[in-house]
């Protein structure tokens, strides 16, 4: 990584004062020493972006907005004198995160400060964190109970650490739905529509929501902010059905969002919803992609113009649908914010493969649409155990994009090891646990529909998710026996020289990867072994146990010093209970399988309870780790 030394005369303070921070983790200092020199000078365009010259000794960056500065120290720091004449641009005014807070990883301050410079050198500007209910509001006890919620103080400490590297922190929250985890608690009986969904019509419903705004209020500087009101599915349909009747669910939906916003209003915030339950209720089928939902123009009318829409969409590898999809949400009156995904979710590790097809079709799209604003989201359900660290592969990703529209590999390798301090190359790789079925393997029919996290969490002696992928077209199994085994030999150098893991733990991806390699082959053997009585071929099985519950018992461990390194200790005790209920069960399989052997029983149940055609299951771990009913 180059050293640079910047000029501080007529340096702008703004700058200047992100430079500062920057400084914490990079090697920056003032006028002299460095191995580039840097002089600033402000363009006065509309706009981020940079162009960089050399005049002597020394380099000239000429930028439009800070976001465009920090990008140009990014460059410089990775290509030192080599960064040559250079120049990038984006038309994207707000270019921003989504991080989820609310799938039991809350992200330690410290560690998001981390992220935070990062950003910055990749030019983002805005950031939001997920909060359902991790967030403290005053005369709230329950509010975040045993789930690690910031403190106000936290909060204001982010966003001003955030303001000084010009990046916009924006509160980004639920004001509908997706509230499970606090209106579990008896305080809030009064205000539970179903299980998830506030009840709609109830005074005490906004007296609480007027409390959480004028929280955000106190602990943000800006004045934007995201209510959510996603997902609400179940919408009118429990406590309110039995108090007001039967009502549409738009009419119900615009009531709330008209209260919302005028509390907003109130305290001086403009909200933003995420859009889908407009497109969701006007579907036939419920859904939200739905390119025939009919809104009726009279619900239209009623959408208040305060409100703006975010169009979420992680799905599409098509630049055409996003671009029909954006212009039907002009057709409702409104210029959308775009929330595409860097893939996270129900994953080990981030998803390269998914990211850059689907995300990188999302970009190209909203510069095609003229789209001002976007945000990517990194959302952490089932348990949030993906090694969020490694999402930074795909943010370098999308900020190349959005930048300049072309990927280089050296430079953008380049980029990633001096900003996020990984490898870009071993980081795509490891991606290919979770999502090895990429756009050329499906191109030729060598995809795969077997992703590396329900396999972990398979119950050994079940096999529901084993179960569910069989098909006797095609030997799914021993394909991904196959791919599971060669990525873990491939992934093994950084099991001994993992490097630096700001950008992701490569020896914790590369544990899992054995672990996967030898679980799925177990499973394989098993079945073979088990259909024809092969007692020697069972024996040897069980002989195997013990070798992979120390590799889960590492996991375990690596699972506990990754947690405790970047977040809060609340959501640990998730994959402990998890893991430790898989050596249980691994410990059952070897212990039946020697009554087996041994002739104390002739059949395992389990193995004998297989239907007829594959049933198809969620990949969740509440359906992989029992059919039957896990609790009252």
């Amino acid at each position: 990584m180059a050293k640079i030394a910047y000029f501080t005369q007529d340096i702008e303070q703004e700058l200047h004062e992100a430079l500062r921070v920057l400084a914490e983790e990079y090697p920056l200092v003032e006028e002299r020493g460095g191995d580039v020199h840097v002089r600033f000078r402000a363009s006065g365009q509309d706009g981020h972006g940079y162009a960089i010259r050399r005049e002597g000794n020394e380099f000239v960056v000429e930028y439009a907005g800070l976001p465009g500065a920090l990008r140009a120290v990014g460059t410089l720091l990775g290509l030192g004198s080599e960064a040559g004449e250079s120049a990038e641009r984006t038309e994207f005014r707000t270019f921003g995160i989504m991080l989820d807070c609310s799938r039991n990883a809350v992200m330690k301050v410290s560690h998001f400060k981390g992220w935070l410079r990062k950003l910055a050198l990749l030019g983002y500007n805005m950031a939001m964190l997920y909060t359902e209910d991790t967030y403290k509001v005053e005369g709230e006890p329950y509010f975040g109970y045993q789930r690690g919620a910031y403190t106000a103080e936290e909060l204001r400490e982010m966003d001003a650490y955030a303001r000084r590297l010009g990046i916009e922190m924006i509160a980004c929250i639920q004001t509908l739905g997706h509230l499970a985890q606090v209106l579990k608690w008896d305080a809030y009986a009064d205000i539970r529509d179903t299980e998830g969904i506030l009840l709609v019509g109830e005074d005490k419903t906004y007296e609480l929501l007027d409390k959480i705004m004028r929280h955000w209020t106190d602990v943000f500087t800006t004045r934007r902010i995201h209510v959510g009101m996603d997902e609400a599915h179940e919408l009118g349909r429990g406590r309110y059905l039995d108090r007001f009747g039967y009502r549409d669910g738009f009419t119900i939906f615009n009531e709330h969002l008209k209260r919302v916003v005028e509390i907003c209003g109130k305290h001086g915030l403009k909200p933003m919803i995420w859009s889908d339950m407009y497109f969701r209720l006007g579907s036939k089928t419920g859904t939200y992609y739905d390119t025939s939902a009919v809104i009726p123009d009279e619900i239209k009318a009623k959408i208040p113009k305060e409100a703006e829409l975010v169009y979420w969409d992680y799905y599409h590898d098509d630049d055409k649908f996003y671009r029909d999809f954006i212009e039907m949400h002009r057709a409702l009156g409104f210029e959308p914010i775009m929330g595409s995904g860097v893939w996270t979710w129900h994953a080990l590790w981030h998803g390269a493969n998914y990211t850059e097809a689907k995300a990188g079709a999302c970009v190209r799209a909203c510069q095609e649409a003229g789209l001002k604003e976007i945000f990517f989201t990194m959302w952490g359900d089932d348990g949030a155990l993906c090694d969020y660290d490694s999402a930074m592969q795909g943010l370098a990703y999308v900020a190349e994009l959005a930048y300049g529209g072309e990927i280089d590999e050296s430079r953008i390798a380049s980029r990633f090891a001096a900003v996020c301090h990984g490898d870009y190359q071993a980081s795509r790789l490891a991606g290919e646990l979770d999502f090895f079925d990429a756009p050329e393997d499906r191109a030729r029919g060598t995809d795969l529909p077997v992703w590396a996290w329900p396999v972990l969490w398979d119950d050994p002696l079940l096999g529901l998710f084993w179960t569910s992928k069989k098909t006797p077209e095609r030997d799914v199994w021993g394909l991904a026996v196959e791919r599971f085994r060669d990525l873990a030999d491939r992934l093994r150098p950084w099991a001994e020289n993992p490097g630096d893991r700001a950008a992701g733990d490569l020896r914790h991806i590369a544990l899992l990867a054995e672990i996967l390699a030898r679980k799925a082959a177990m499973r394989y053997d098993l079945e073979k072994a088990y259909a024809t009585r092969d007692k020697e071929g069972l024996a040897r099985i069980a002989k195997q146990v013990p070798g992979l519950v120390t590799l889960l018992r590492q996991l375990d461990g690596s699972y506990r010093e990754q947690w405790l390194r970047r977040n809060k200790p609340f959501g640990l005790e998730v994959p402990q209970i998890r893991i430790a209920g898989l050596i249980r069960r691994f410990e059952e399989l070897a212990a039946r399988i020697g009554a087996l052997v041994a002739g104390k029983i002739d059949r395992i149940d389990e193995l004998d309870d297989v239907p007829e055609k594959p049933v198809g299951v969620r990949p969740k771990y509440r359906t992989l780790a029992t059919a039957c009913h896990p609790g009252p």
